[in-house]
């Protein structure tokens, strides 16, 4: 059976002219070596012959060569996304063309759709988190930022900034902001608590109709705006569920029509561009590219502010604290950790691994901590697509665009725990000190509340005022992680045991059963 003729952004064709992805990574990565002479791992990229599973130490020395010098961090972003624009390709009714021609040449656009909320607008605003059952305002919000910061589920920075925007109520009132958000039915997106808030939105999001059904229904019942694209003019649409059929566009396939609608909304207010998208596999690497597009053009020509939400699961520049709590932890005496000592012996270098690691020394003599969170089972179709945010991020706000990007803890979205065995690790991870797996409502204000803190406070590293010694230092700041950076185990080395102790807390009562019957049978033989 044929498949559906192929539309959009498309990966380059490869060397067997099968557009590979494996192929355009390796090149994407050996392009960025070689922006910065090291010319070297460009060939060991290039000749690395199982990147399925050997990609993450080719990241890691991109990383490494990144926090040499701050230039070179900016060149390898540069070279990496330049490769892309001028290889990916984009097809539109059986005709090819490079991706950054599509952007230029393709002219169309949308008609715009607009709903006003019809809840008034209340006297203040106040931010709040949902969290086990209970929604955390005013002080016990304070109080349980400060548990998650002493326990190392957060960094302190990071407490401290949510704090801010609690103590700052007029923080919280978005009524005079405008967010355009790429994905904007996201799981992990803010749309649900910006729209409590006010905030003006354009949305971005795919053309079905239960989509849109959702994102109109809560903008009605807020006292926000919600701006988007339209198939046909609105006043010719008859009905609810009409605006719902022609409400919506593709990243994937019409980025130059979502680009160019977008450059005229809203034309003298001040954007602020989230990417909130996710897809599996090649997808996420096309629809990021898409996005990047979108953000690229706002960001140059109209000097928006970029969101980006990180992964725990990826490489960063950590804070020193968190590498000394890290080392801390694997060397503790503590119970959980004493009775982890036989699997240690056992498992070599693939379960319970150290997650401390040497700083890495920059060309002047610097010393940055970093953390490997990267995961191999993610693949490396996710670890491109995350590492194409980064670029991105670093780039627009070395051309003085505000950029708010931090990391987000690990969520049980549906996304991710339809998949089973990652359902049973998350469930297990929580024995690792100081991991916690948060929901997605929680996941969802507390990010919220960190951008709320970039975009009113001007000594955050989102400000390009603000100094860095390398770029890739933005993403060491106010890290909600969720305990990634301070256990004691790489995230990458726990997966088995964390699906292990989740099967024995959940099944303890029949072990402990046989545990007893096995007790009783030897006290009756001897």
């Amino acid at each position: 059976m044929s498949g559906r003729p192929v539309e959009g952004i498309v990966f380059p064709p490869g060397e067997k002219n099968d557009r590979s992805t494996t192929d355009a990574a390796k090149k994407i990565f050996a392009s960025a070596f070689k922006a910065v002479g090291e010319d070297q791992l460009a060939s060991s990229v290039s000749n690395e012959r199982n990147w399925r599973y050997g990609y993450v130490k080719h990241i890691l020395k991109h990383v490494e060569t990144s926090l040499k010098n701050p230039e070179a961090a900016l060149k390898e972003a540069q070279a990496g996304l330049d490769w892309m624009y001028q290889n990916f390709e984009f097809v539109r009714d059986g005709q090819t063309q490079k991706f950054a021609d599509a952007v230029k040449n393709i002219k169309g656009s949308f008609e715009t759709g607009f709903i006003k909320g019809t809840k008034p607008k209340p006297s203040s605003f106040e931010i709040q988190v949902p969290y086990n059952g209970t929604v955390l305002k005013g002080q016990a919000l304070l109080d349980q930022l400060q548990k998650w910061a002493s326990y190392g589920t957060i960094e302190q920075d990071a407490a401290e900034a949510i704090s801010q925007v609690v103590k700052n109520k007029e923080w919280a009132d978005l009524s005079d902001r405008y967010f355009v958000l790429l994905g904007a039915g996201s799981a992990m997106g803010p749309y649900s608590v910006l729209m409590a808030l006010g905030a003006n939105i354009v949305a971005i999001d795919l053309d079905r109709a239960p989509i849109w059904k959702r994102l109109i229904g809560i903008a009605k019942n807020s006292c926000g705006t919600l701006t988007f694209p339209l198939k046909k003019p609105q006043s010719q649409i008859k009905s609810e569920d009409e605006l719902f059929e022609n409400a919506g566009s593709n990243l994937i396939t019409q980025a130059p029509e979502i680009n160019n609608w977008l450059q005229t909304v809203y034309p003298d207010k001040p954007l602020v561009v989230g990417c909130y998208v996710y897809l599996d596999g090649e997808a996420h690497v096309k629809v990021v590219l898409a996005c990047d597009a979108i953000m690229r053009g706002l960001s140059e020509s109209r000097k928006a502010s970029l969101v980006f939400l990180c992964t725990p699961t990826d490489a960063h520049v950590i804070t020193d604290s968190a590498r000394k709590a890290s080392l801390g932890q694997y060397t503790s005496s503590e119970w959980r950790n004493l009775l982890l000592l036989p699997l240690r012996s056992l498992g070599s270098k693939k379960y319970l691994t150290k997650n401390s690691l040497s700083p890495i020394k920059a060309s002047n003599g610097e010393e940055f901590s970093i953390v490997d969170g990267l995961v191999v089972a993610q693949g490396p179709n996710y670890a491109l697509a995350k590492r194409m945010q980064h670029w991105r991020a670093i780039i627009a706000r070395s051309q003085g665009s505000l950029v708010s990007t931090h990391i987000a803890p690990s969520t049980r979205t549906v996304s991710v725990v339809h998949n089973r065995s990652f359902a049973w690790a998350y469930s297990g991870m929580p024995y690792f000190k100081p991991y916690e797996i948060f929901d997605q409502e929680s996941s969802n204000a507390v990010m919220s509340a960190i951008l709320i803190h970039d975009l009113n406070n001007p000594k955050a590293a989102a400000n390009p005022q603000t100094v860095l010694k390398n770029p890739l230092e933005l993403f060491k700041y106010n890290s909600f992680h969720g305990g990634v950076w301070r256990s004691g185990y790489k995230v990458n080395s726990i997966g088995e045991v964390s699906v292990l102790v989740h099967f024995l807390s959940a099944y303890r009562f029949i072990f402990l059963g046989v545990l007893i019957a096995f007790l009783y049978l030897l006290s009756r033989l001897f």
